[in-house]
């Protein structure tokens, strides 16, 4: 029975979800709460925490104060025996016959659970029946990656009706930095990915690129197909503000020309993966830092180094050793902490993987905060299409050294000169990128799909025989 004036129960399948810190749970976070303040019934699924402290060892508790109390949040463990790094957590069967263990969980992943986490689809399935029997589900959303977990709306909608959404926020059978397919010829992540894009009522996609190749390769469902973009939280504006008034009251008001310093500080804010070409980025970096322009110039890096844990391959490549180059890891930041670094910053520098299918989500906190941003990314980057026409921007003409060593060099000079004028033009330029209005289509079609009545699949059948019948 639907709560009275409740536009609908909106089931969203999001395997990370607060306090999960992965790139995909501030998507699903944003995407709940504007969905309960609009009208909505919701229930999140998602994993139990252990897989954050034993699995991918990242997490931060912070989020979870972001999420809306009227949110239902249903946390189905994930049997992950075969993830166990930890010898003393090791099953009796792992632990006495390791190799007969690997065999069957290869075995398991290529032809029952897809994926390494393909495990958690039967419980995550036993819950949404559990949830539907006591406050039925109006229409469900589920989010990649891992995308064995779209099994479950597919089966679900077999057992009971109830229409599903995908949202695809990369993709599972695209390999996104190789544009070739992720998968040998004959693999049922294709047989899946059909089958579950067939059944669906809309299929998702963050950027226009991403849309273009799986409406090629999927040309019968592309007109249920749109790209639904990733955006700023207004939140983390707001917090910037408050947090550059702070700033200015204990510093005195500092500017890259005033102050203790009188550098010029550039920073990164997010992770840092082994997929951006950093060899490039500090060989310009080091270039200019030869300049006496960029003497006083810092570099400060918020933010993990890899995924999950620390990667040594990133860590191993960056300055930070070096006392010449005035680089500094600063360690991963809280979302609640987050404003605080982009306040400790003149110039934002944007580093991204050279692909035209990964927008990475931190482009849209960084044309929100005003400030001037330098490009180092390739021209057919996705990144390139949303920060072409933002005011502050100095785009490297390549990844050269020396024309990484000029952009370092022309944005310490525009940190210099940027007006109120400038700043409030580049403020202007990415309201467009919010994250609520970037959101609201997706929104409106879920508001449309939860209005229809759910038939379930006995009903359909009864009525079929009847017609049937009839016609007999």
């Amino acid at each position: 029975m639907r709560r009275p004036g409740s536009r609908g129960h909106v089931g969203l399948v999001a395997f990370y979800f607060p306090p999960s810190r992965a790139s995909g749970v501030y998507r699903m976070l944003a995407l709940a709460n504007h969905l309960v303040e609009t009208g909505f019934d919701v229930t999140v699924f998602t994993v139990t925490p252990d897989f954050f402290e034993h699995i991918t060892r990242s997490s931060d508790e912070s989020l979870l104060d972001g999420i809306d109390p009227r949110i239902r949040v249903e946390r189905i463990p994930l049997p992950m025996q075969h993830l166990e790094t930890h010898p003393r957590r090791f099953s009796w069967l792992r632990g006495n016959f390791p190799e007969l263990h690997r065999r069957l969980t290869q075995r398991a992943t290529a032809t029952v659970w897809l994926d390494q986490y393909g495990s958690w689809v039967p419980g995550l399935l036993a819950r949404m029946v559990a949830v539907h029997r006591r406050r039925p589900l109006d229409v469900v959303l589920a989010t990649g990656n891992p995308y064995s977990c779209y099994e479950a709306p597919w089966l679900f909608r077999r057992a009971t009706g109830v229409p599903y959404v995908l949202d695809s926020r990369d993709s599972w059978t695209l390999d996104l930095f190789t544009d070739e397919l992720a998968f040998p010829e004959g693999h049922p992540a294709y047989t899946w990915e059909r089958r579950t894009f067939d059944d669906a009522e809309l299929i998702c996609f963050v950027n226009q690129p991403l849309l273009a190749w799986h409406q090629r390769a999927y040309p019968a469902d592309a007109d249920k197909m749109m790209v639904v973009a990733n955006g700023y939280d207004r939140s983390v504006v707001a917090s910037l503000t408050d947090a550059v008034g702070r700033a200015a009251e204990s510093e005195g008001a500092r500017t890259p020309t005033e102050g203790a310093t009188g550098g010029v500080r550039f920073g990164y804010v997010g992770t840092l993966t082994g997929n951006q070409p950093h060899e490039q980025v500090w060989a310009g970096w080091r270039r200019a830092k030869e300049s006496p322009q960029m003497a006083a110039a810092t570099m400060n890096l918020y933010g993990h180094l890899g995924f999950f844990g620390v990667s040594r391959a990133v860590a191993n490549v960056l300055p930070t050793g070096d006392p010449t180059q005035d680089c500094t890891w600063h360690g991963p930041v809280q979302k609640a902490e987050i404003a605080a670094a982009y306040a400790a910053i003149d110039v934002l520098v944007m580093i991204v993987a050279d692909s035209p299918y990964v927008t990475s989500g931190k482009v849209f906190e960084y044309m929100a905060t005003g400030k001037p941003v330098v490009g180092l990314y390739e021209d057919d980057c996705a990144v390139a299409d949303v920060l072409r026409d933002y005011p502050l921007l100095v785009k490297a003409t390549s990844l050269g050294a020396a024309d990484v060593a000029r952009a370092f060099e022309e944005a310490e000079r525009l940190a210099h000169e940027v007006t109120p004028e400038q700043e409030r033009a580049a403020k202007a330029y990415a309201e467009r990128f919010e994250r609520v209005r970037q959101m609201t289509p997706l929104v409106e079609a879920l508001g449309e799909i939860a209005a229809r009545p759910v038939t379930p699949p006995w009903k359909g059948r009864a009525r079929r025989a009847d017609v049937a019948s009839s016609a007999r």
